[in-house]
């Protein structure tokens, strides 16, 4: 079982009971750098996914804000409020669940801010680490390995 969400943003303090899950993914490799997302609705289906090259990418953890990013673009054009973001990346988790820390990469802190700034447009949006096994939306990178 997962932790809880830990909120980042919303109008709302408390989360609906219902959540749209956001699984986001980023890969580095000689290859390039992509970003990857699932987005699933609250009966938990799948109803967006979508893998993105990224260009100008300096190392592993960038990909891995980048693709929070981009899954949280996403699930607001999809009209989703009540957001639950997963990632396996526990240096990003932390600096969205802590967002007085200091990050000290100039992409960390544009990333932060800017998902900070849409979480803040939603209902209730938290955040959350899930182990690299169980988000799926790693498996959009096949095509990369």
């Amino acid at each position: 079982m997962f932790t809880q969400f830990i909120r980042i943003g919303g109008k709302r303090s408390n989360a609906l009971p219902l959540l749209s899950i956001v699984q986001c993914d980023g890969s580095f490799s000689r290859k390039g750098a992509a970003a990857a997302f699932l987005i699933y609705d609250a009966s938990q289906q799948i109803v967006k996914s979508q893998r993105m090259d990224l260009y100008n990418v300096k190392n592993s953890t960038e990909a891995e804000w980048a693709s929070v990013f981009h899954g949280m673009e996403a699930a607001l054009t999809e009209n989703n409020e009540n957001i639950g973001l997963e990632n396996d990346c526990l240096a990003v988790i932390a600096g969205l669940v802590h967002p007085t820390n200091k990050l000290r990469q100039s992409y960390a802190r544009h990333y932060r801010q800017q998902i900070l700034k849409l979480a803040d447009e939603t209902i209730w949006t938290g955040a959350r680490w899930i182990p690299r096994k169980e988000n799926r939306a790693d498996d959009l990178f096949k095509v990369l390995k």
